[in-house]
């Protein structure tokens, strides 16, 4: 402005500035100072709670994709060299690869908040030490193991209105067993360790403050408490999954995770990756190169109840298998009833080039994937749903 200064703006003109920015620019925009802050609190913004994309960019950065806009934003501010692990919301967990040490990030108001380093973890049992600038030294009652940086996984929840947050933290590799979690709240400067016996992890989910649910090789499902008293509890154990389908090739990888119902209810995905020794089906414009079958737990008292019985409907809720939950389905925020939201890899734990890279949703009744051609000529290494608050 040539006579003053933006900050100086009538509040009646700014809400009326604000109210018609799409729901990524208004959460920059109130960012802006504190008069616009006060005065977003006062506009009502688009409707926001639809499903939004985070990518990591090949040439670096990264980018936030509105699929109901169809557009994509470029994120504010500089994250060269990071990876996301986990999320809750607009909060990330991010793994710096220059420092190897961890922070959270609001990514769309860039509020960050460090966290303790890997080495402050306190415990009976474990301790870690950093040896080297992306290397880690274990040392346990089984002896000493070294991890590398790219190694960490971890998730996050965080309540937003009551300003809590709980980080987990392990170190996954495929010739090793997982045999603690590190956690911390907010207010705490030290990482506790949770020796659970976790040898065969296969998937986790956080979907609230004071537990967490695993998914073992050895076919259970363990709810675990970041308390050292409770431990864990089986909540299936062991429980048996029916057979694979037919008419599966040598190449074809299946892959297990689990998720959350709003009740409580405990689901487990089969999903199944089609591979390279039927290439016609990548040719084919209507070809599923994934597919998603879903289980639980049988309801009724049968002389085997550890066989899980197949879900062949959501009704109307959402399955967001990169957060482990469902959720209802609500058609104006772009959430699609009785579907699957995914971005994955052939690979599991690895960030693929775009080529290997399917961002799709999946629905349960008709069988068929929504593509999203907004993004198909950027670069990508990576990419996350989530659901902005």
């Amino acid at each position: 402005m040539a006579d003053g200064r933006w900050s100086d703006l009538p509040m009646d003109i700014l809400s009326s500035v604000l109210e018609r920015l799409s729901f990524v620019y208004f959460n920059r925009a109130k960012m802006v100072c504190s008069h616009w802050y006060l005065c977003s609190k006062q506009t009502s913004p688009q409707k926001s709670g639809s499903p939004m994309l985070i990518m990591c960019l090949e040439d670096g950065g990264c980018g936030l994709y509105h699929p109901k806009e169809a557009r994509v934003y470029k994120t504010k501010g500089d994250l060269p060299k990071i990876k996301f692990l986990a999320n809750s919301g607009n909060w990330f967990l991010v793994l710096d690869s220059n420092k190897s040490s961890l922070y959270i990030i609001d990514i769309l108001s860039q509020k960050k908040m460090d966290l303790p380093p890997l080495e402050s973890i306190k415990g009976c049992q474990y301790k870690v030490k950093r040896v080297g600038h992306k290397t880690f030294k274990e040392v346990g009652t089984r002896g000493s193991v070294i991890h590398k940086a790219r190694h960490l996984r971890g998730l996050l929840w965080v309540d937003k209105k009551k300003e809590e947050f709980v980080v987990v933290w392990y170190f996954h590799r495929i010739k090793y067993m997982t045999e603690y979690l590190a956690f911390c709240k907010n207010g705490e400067n030290h990482y506790h360790e949770i020796p659970a016996s976790l040898q065969d992890v296969s998937d986790m989910v956080l979907p609230c403050g004071d537990s967490l649910y695993v998914l073992t090789t050895s076919n259970h499902i363990r709810k675990l408490t970041f308390t050292y008293k409770e431990g864990f509890k089986d909540i299936l154990a062991p429980f048996c999954l029916p057979s694979l389908p037919t008419g599966l090739y040598h190449d074809d990888e299946c892959r297990y995770n689990i998720a959350v119902r709003p009740s409580g209810e405990i689901l487990v995905v089969m999903s199944i990756f089609y591979g390279s020794s039927r290439p016609w089906m990548l040719l084919l414009e209507s070809s599923r190169p994934w597919m998603f079958l879903l289980y639980k737990k049988n309801p009724y008292r049968v002389p085997d109840n550890r066989l899980l019985v197949k879900v062949d409907s959501l009704g109307d809720e959402a399955l967001f298998l990169d957060l482990g939950i469902t959720v209802p389905a609500n058609r104006d925020l772009g959430i699609e009833p009785n579907s699957i939201y995914f971005s994955r890899t052939r690979h599991a734990f690895s960030f693929q080039k775009s080529s290997s890279l399917y961002v799709c949703v999946f629905n349960i009744a008709t069988k068929t994937f929504k593509r999203f051609p907004g993004f198909f000529n950027i670069k990508l290494e990576g990419a996350r749903w989530f659901l902005p608050s």
